[in-house]
């Protein structure tokens, strides 16, 4: 709404110019108008005198001013133009000078009726234009950029706006392909690091036979037991490069079992309540079409300086969770600060895991028994462990077996 404020006001302000602008043109108009009339009636008095003083020299005190005493008019007229000309009556011996009306009035009436209709017109037409264009072009304006910040799980409401209709249409359709790929390219490197990991497997078991092998040319086993000084010293050299690769093939098996999470914060200051209202808007309206009771508590407001994209991101990834495992009885977000940290927090009901499996939620690639029939590549919360890390937090996993609950919290420090 802060965005129509301007405009109005602006608007306002113009309109107000325009009417002090009209109404100082209009007063000097009829003011120069006044001057014309005063001219006028001086003139007609001074002719009206003369031509009454030639009368009253004929006729002495008998002389009474009349009609006949009256100037002709028209060339009046013609000279000053007819508004400015009154019509001129004698009473009783009075000159009367005649008005019919005060244009000034009317002109003000009407300039103020045209100002107050075209304020309101163009009140109007900004009004229906923030509702039908600004208004939903606003709602759009950051979804591309939610789109580059992976942020992909919550599509734009399908619309029948004739402007907008087809630009949601074709954003839903780019979020959907750029989620595909991203899947697709997920399961290529999940199926990369199986294939790295086989081979690595396959490599350690020839290996160990080479060492043993060697072992025995060093202690002579092949000779009767009696070693052969150059077979000792080759058997050493095999050795020493056998264990060059088994530290090489340990290597690979540590890095293949990582996925490559590339993650530069963009710290700012934010408060926490902006975090929960991020949350809120991309999430209630998609889970109250999935009837799972939904709540959301900030319990404190505290300033954060940290990456609130990242942060969200974070979140997201253990809502998409809950709604995925969860059994749909109600999931609760809780949000707060606690001495120097802030702690996010995602509870829902659903088929837990084990506390044992509970220590390998964080691996990469790693699925639960709670994952059959539930599609996903097992990254998700690796990532935003990482992530978390990177802002030098964590994120903890807790499970309730018998209340069939799940509660993961995410740790992050206040600056």
């Amino acid at each position: 709404m802060k965005s129509i404020v301007k405009p109005v006001i602006a608007v306002t302000v113009f309109f107000m110019i325009i009417a002090a602008v009209a109404f100082i043109v209009i007063e000097r108009h009829f003011n120069c108008d006044e001057g014309m009339k005063n001219v006028v009636v001086n003139r007609i008095t001074s002719e009206v005198e003369e031509s009454f003083s030639e009368e009253y020299e004929e006729l002495g005190d008998g002389a009474q001013l009349d009609a006949d005493n009256l100037p002709d008019l028209e060339k009046y007229r013609q000279e000053f133009g007819s508004s400015n000309v009154p019509e001129v009556k004698v009473m009783k011996g009075f000159l009367y000078f005649i008005y019919r009306s005060d244009d000034r009035i009317f002109a003000l009436e009407v300039a103020g009726i045209i100002l107050f209709i075209s304020y309101f017109a163009v009140m109007a037409l900004i009004l229906v234009g923030y509702n039908k264009m600004i208004k939903p072009f606003n709602r759009l304006s950051d979804y591309p950029e939610k789109i580059a910040k992976g942020r992909m799980e919550v599509g734009i409401p399908e619309t029948k706006h004739k402007l907008f209709g087809k630009y949601v249409w074709g954003m839903n359709m780019l979020k959907d392909e750029m989620k595909h790929k991203e899947k697709a390219l997920n399961m290529m490197e999940k199926e990369k690091q199986t294939l790295i990991v086989s081979i690595a497997h396959g490599i350690k078991t020839p290996l160990s036979n080479i060492k043993l092998y060697a072992e025995a040319i060093e202690r002579g086993i092949y000779h009767d037991n009696k070693p052969n000084e150059k077979d000792a010293e080759t058997a050493v050299k095999i050795e020493q490069n056998v264990e060059k690769v088994e530290a090489l093939v340990k290597e690979i098996m540590d890095k293949s079992t990582q996925y490559d999470v590339t993650y530069k914060p963009k710290v700012r200051s934010f408060y926490l309540k902006e975090l929960a209202d991020m949350v809120k808007a991309d999430y209630k309206s998609r889970i109250d079409l999935l009837h799972i009771p939904f709540e959301i508590k900030c319990e404190n407001n505290p300033l954060v300086t940290s990456d609130a994209d990242g942060i969200y991101t974070m979140v997201s990834q253990l809502m998409e969770n809950a709604i995925k495992y969860g059994s749909g009885q109600g999931i609760t977000v809780i949000m707060g600060s606690q001495d120097e940290d802030v702690y996010i927090t995602v509870k829902n009901k659903g088929n837990v895991l084990s506390e044992e499996e509970t220590a390998y939620v964080f691996k990469s690639f790693w699925r639960g028994s709670n994952s059959k029939n539930t599609e996903g590549q097992g990254i998700g919360l690796y990532v935003a462990k990482k992530m978390a890390e990177v802002l030098s937090g964590d994120i903890f996993m807790k499970t309730w077996e018998a209340e069939e609950t799940t509660e993961v919290t995410l740790i992050i420090p206040l600056n």
